[in-house]
Order: C-alpha cells, then structure tokens, then sequence
C-alpha cells in the first residue's frame, strides 16, 4: 500500500485555479461546438463521400494509430516537467527536454520504417476490401503517415504546455483545431474534392497548431533546451517511467483503435462504417465527461513532490467531488442515451446506421465508473505506480481481441463491441479498483457510497421517465427529439437537486443563474 509523505502547508495558486477554471470552461465550449457541428456536418460527409470511403477514412486513422506509439514520452514530460517545476530544478528540464527530443527523433524513423513495411503488405491484411478500395486506402495510408512521422517529434510541445499550466492557450488551441477541421473539410467536399481532400485537410492544420505552439512556447515558456545533455540518470528515469507508458498506449490502440481492423478482416466496410458512428458518439461522451481530469495532473504531482500536507483523505475528498461531478455529466448522456438513442441515431444518420445504437452503449456503458475515478488513475501517475494501470489496459485489450475476432464473425459491429464491453468490466472496472484499494490504500467503499450511491435515485428514475416519455411521444425530426431532450434533461437536473446535490454542487449549480439575474436587473 502506498504511504502517503508528510508535507508542510501552501496555499493553493490562484492563478493556477484560475487556468484550471477557464480551461475547463473552454473545453467544455471545444466539446459542444464539436457535438453540434458533428451532428450536422458527420451525416452531410457520409452522404458525400459514401458509406464505403467512410469506413475507409476511419480504417486509415485507426490502422495509423496502432504504430504511432511515443512510447509514454507524452506522459514523461508532462509528469517529470511538472516534478522538476516544484523542485526548482530548471537545469534538469533543459536536460531533460534535450534527451526527449533526441528520443522522439528515433522513434520517428523508426515509425517511418514499420510504416513502410506494412504497405505492402496491405493487400494480404484486409482481404475484405474490394480493388478499388485498396487502392483507396493505399494513397490516403500514404498521406496520413507522412504526416504522422513530420508531426511525431512535435508532441513534446502539449506536455510542455500543460506542465507549465497554460490551459487556457492549450484548451482554445484545441477548439480552434475543431472549428478550421470543419470548415476546411466542408469546403474541399463541396467543390467536390471528396476523400483524399479530408486527410490533406487534417495534415495540414496539424501542421499549423504545431507552427503556433513552438511560437507560443518561444514567447511565453523560455525554456533552454540541452540537445548534448547525455545524462544517464535522466534517460533512465525516463524509460523506467516510459515503459509502463507504452505498454498502456499500445494496449489501448488494441481496444478501439484495432477494431476497424478486426472487421475489415471478419466482416467488411459496411460494418466498419457502423462501429465508426458509434466510436465517435463514445468519443465525444468520454470527452465531454473527463473534460477536467487531465487537468489535475499537475495539482496531484507537486501534492506528492512539493512540501505541504495534503494527506490521503484530502486526496480521496478531491477524487469524491471531481467524481461527483462528472457522474452528474456522465449519468445525463448515458441515460438519455440509453432511452433516446435509438431514435436519435435513425434521425442523425438514417436507419442504416440503427445497429449503432447497441454498438454505443456497449461502448459507453462502463464509463460511469471509468470516468469518474480518473482523479485515481491520475495519483497513479504522479506516484509513478503505472505499472499497475498497464495491467489493467492489458487484461482489457487482450479480452477484447480475443473475444472480438471470434464474435464479430456473428454478430459484426456489434459482436467487437460486445467483446469491447466485458474487456473495459474485467480490466478497468474490476482490476483497477483492486488497485486503487490495495496499492494506492484509497478507500474505495467510500468513493461508491459517495458518489455513486447517493446519486443512484436520479439515475435510475431518469431511465424510467425516458422510457416512459419514448412510449407516449415518438420524434419523427430532429427539432421534437431535442425538445424530448431538453425536458428529460431538466426532469434529471431537478432530480439530482432534491436527491443528490449536496450544499456545494448547489451554490456551484446557482452561482452563474444569480450572475445572469443580477446582470439582467441592472
């Protein structure tokens, strides 16, 4: 079990809370501009370019994927940068980033090199795929991956940034990435320049957030870096740190991101094309729901490394009102999901798409405790225990494989989606709780009846009256789903407040209504 050091008290930074606020709001603003114009522009693209190029443009960035691992070096500079800051220790960041950088070269040649190989052996991979969809596939392959290799050695630059706390340029950097994504992928579509058009889209704004984060970083976060540092120390602190990393990357490229793959083989694009639907309705529920989690890293690190007395109960308090609220966020998408879905899905993309529905549920169900626990997976890293989390993507991944080429020869989409749901049960509900229990110390029967336990009643009572209000009002266009929405929203809002809210989440929930009403009286 972990013990916890004794440290001696500071004020938490204000602007620091201030950067963490702002961050969270822009995210949350980054998310919603990404689900309305998703819902808009996602059915508009498939109509465009065919179901077929759809599945292959999602084949394309998930088969890519699989290789361009950093080996944990995105996590490392975020968690050895932030460890050094607290220390004081500038000398060791320069060194540090130096060695990185020299680190993400190699693995960029070296990712080159797989990808290479593996082009010709597309033909034999996906044995599903029609000529013409090989040919496809091989071009828009070749342009994602050169962009992949240019980009690779870049990736340093987010760590730095979100060490340095700098989540408001971070944050709206990612919002503006969403909104020139769509727009520029809308205009090469209707001057008609169809598939290849969307991967250029991609590599070249990726190209440009790059551009704009070596400028901010230059101007706002001066930091030498020591490209002749040759410090074993460090090297070896970073693959100490880095492999338990990888090993969670890689495992975690294996439960979605190999799916496409898994039914290009068993089942072909039409499959691929259902289970993209719904990895893009997990991703925005996922998103939107850990919107504040990787936030916190920051906070946990210098609680560990820096001199105050933060104990394991302050930390468990942190890991109850962040679960809280995001169960709040997470409860209301899966269980208006789960009684509107199936309507929302046929409208969006049409009843060709209907087997999404299961496919997303299967997908986001076990978020409600995944999600909520992240401010526990994040004391994992700061406590440099990863080897534990590693664990648990690995027992989720290698069930999920294994189970997925068996059922989705039966059951498509939905049958890797099945396998998808009983490998996240197994490997980050059950094992990752042994682990924060056993070897974090965290009480975890504490956590439950906190959090989930006493918002339980506005769950379950929300999933009756969705049911009950899909039975009585059916929507036949987007405008009466949304106003079906709106109303189970509110029923759930109003029941979480007489059930669960405690005197904090209200003041919380009635701190911006008052700010409105007072702007308004004046």
């Amino acid at each position: 079990m972990l013990k916890m050091k004794k440290y001696s008290k500071t004020k938490p930074n204000s602007e620091s809370v201030s950067e963490i606020k702002l961050g969270v709001i822009i995210s949350y603003l980054t998310i919603i501009f990404n689900i309305l114009s998703g819902l808009i522009y996602t059915p508009w693209m498939v109509r465009q370019i065919g179901h077929s190029d759809y599945g292959l443009y999602t084949l394309s960035a998930s088969f890519i994927s699989m290789f361009a691992v950093d080996f944990g070096l995105g996590s490392a500079v975020s968690r050895f940068i932030s460890k050094y800051r607290a220390q004081g220790e500038q000398k060791k960041i320069s060194e540090f980033l130096g060695i990185t950088y020299k680190i993400y070269l190699v693995i960029a040649i070296s990712i080159f090199t797989v990808l290479c190989i593996m082009f010709f052996y597309i033909d034999n991979i996906y044995i599903q795929l029609t000529p013409s969809e090989i040919e496809k596939f091989k071009v828009i392959y070749c342009i994602s991956g050169l962009f992949t290799v240019i980009s690779f050695p870049f990736m340093t630059l987010n760590g730095i940034i979100i060490s340095h706390e700098k989540f408001i340029f971070q944050k709206s950097l990612d919002l503006l990435h969403k909104i020139l994504i769509i727009v520029l992928m809308a205009i090469s579509l209707l001057y008609g320049y169809g598939l290849y058009s969307l991967v250029l889209v991609n590599a070249f704004v990726g190209i440009l957030l790059i551009i704009i984060k070596l400028m901010y970083i230059k101007k706002y976060i001066p930091q030498k870096v020591d490209f002749g540092c040759k410090n074993k120390k460090i090297v070896k602190q970073i693959f100490s740190f880095s492999i338990w990393t990888t090993i969670i990357l890689i495992m975690q490229r294996f439960i979605l991101n190999i799916t496409p793959s898994i039914l290009a083989i068993t089942s072909g694009t039409e499959e691929i094309a259902i289970f993209s639907v719904a990895m893009t309705i997990e991703g925005y529920t996922f998103t939107f729901s850990t919107a504040l989690s990787g936030l916190f890293l920051p906070k946990v690190t210098q609680m560990v490394y820096k001199d105050n007395t933060e104990s394991l109960n302050d930390i468990e308090d942190l890991m109850i009102k962040v679960g809280r609220i995001q169960l709040i966020i997470i409860g209301a998408i899966v269980t208006i999901f789960i009684t509107q879905g199936n309507e929302f899905i046929t409208l969006w993309m049409g009843k060709s798409f209907k087997d999404s529905y299961i496919v997303s549920i299967l997908l986001i169900l076990n978020s409600v405790i995944i999600v909520t626990q992240e401010i526990a997976n994040t004391m994992l890293i700061a406590v440099n225990k990863i080897k534990y989390e590693a664990l648990s993507v690995s027992i989720t991944a290698i069930i999920s494989i294994l189970l997925s080429f068996t059922l989705s020869k039966y059951g498509g989409a939905i049958g890797s989606a099945t396998a998808i749901f009983i490998g996240n049960f197994v490997g980050r509900v059950v094992v990752r709780n042994i682990v924060y229990k056993k070897v974090l110390g965290l009480n975890i029967k504490r956590f439950f009846k906190e959090c989930h336990l006493k918002m339980s009643i506005p769950l379950i009572l929300t999933l009756v009256i969705g049911f009950v209000l899909s039975q009585f009002i059916v929507a036949n266009n987007l405008f009466i789903f949304a106003c079906k929405v709106v109303i189970l929203g509110l029923f759930y809002i109003l029941l979480m407040w007489l059930f669960s809210f405690n005197e904090s989440e209200k003041k919380s929930l009635l701190q911006p209504c008052n700010l409105i009403i007072n702007k308004l009286q004046k």
